[in-house]
């Protein structure tokens, strides 16, 4: 496989590879803490005891997972905006199919951000020879899943149970959503 663009442009986003750095760190930390309320009961990490220094690992666990080829995080950025939340493609090369995981600071939400960034990253992966893209979500997470099906991808079910929410002490069934290469719209 080969690797995919360090950099993303659209039309009014771009997606950078995350770097280490203990300035992308403190401007990661401040989205995350000031999007705690929107974040805690969709990703488990997201607490009031996430720190800097956990901010750090997670972009150190980043740039090794990027050179290991098995996960490619993007910071979601603008011109004025250097970070606005991430994406990232999950791959498994053998089967020829990527997860796609996203979040985004609650000021930047409903502004059609997540779903330009959706679209670079299913442009790059299915470039790169990949079939299947899919998103997973909660249930409940009806923004999330907006995105999703706003972007095209097809929804297949739910998976009962098969994710474990710390911060509300639950399962949660969880919505599938794929797209095909055959499916693809932005096709050359």
């Amino acid at each position: 496989m080969l690797f995919p663009k360090q950099k993303l442009q659209g039309k009014r986003i771009v997606l950078v590879k995350a770097k280490k750095s203990f300035k992308m760190a403190k401007l990661h930390i401040a989205e995350v803490q000031d999007s705690l309320p929107e974040l805690s009961p969709w990703l488990n990490w997201a607490t009031p005891k996430y720190k800097i220094e956990d901010s750090y690992e997670y972009l150190l666990d980043c740039e090794k997972k990027w050179k290991e080829r098995v996960d490619f995080t993007y910071v979601i950025a603008t011109r004025k905006i250097p970070f606005m939340g991430t994406i990232s493609a999950t791959v498994n090369e053998n089967n020829k199919r990527v997860e796609i995981g996203y979040w985004i600071s609650t000021k930047y939400a409903g502004n059609g951000y997540m779903q330009e960034a959706v679209l670079l990253l299913e442009k790059e992966f299915f470039g790169l020879g990949f079939n299947r893209i899919f998103i997973r979500t909660d249930v409940l997470n009806t923004k999330s899943a907006n995105v999703a099906k706003k972007c095209g991808y097809v929804f297949e079910g739910v998976s009962r149970q098969s994710l474990w929410v710390a911060a509300e002490k639950r399962y949660a069934d969880v919505n599938f959503f794929s797209k095909l290469k055959s499916e693809y719209v932005g096709k050359e």
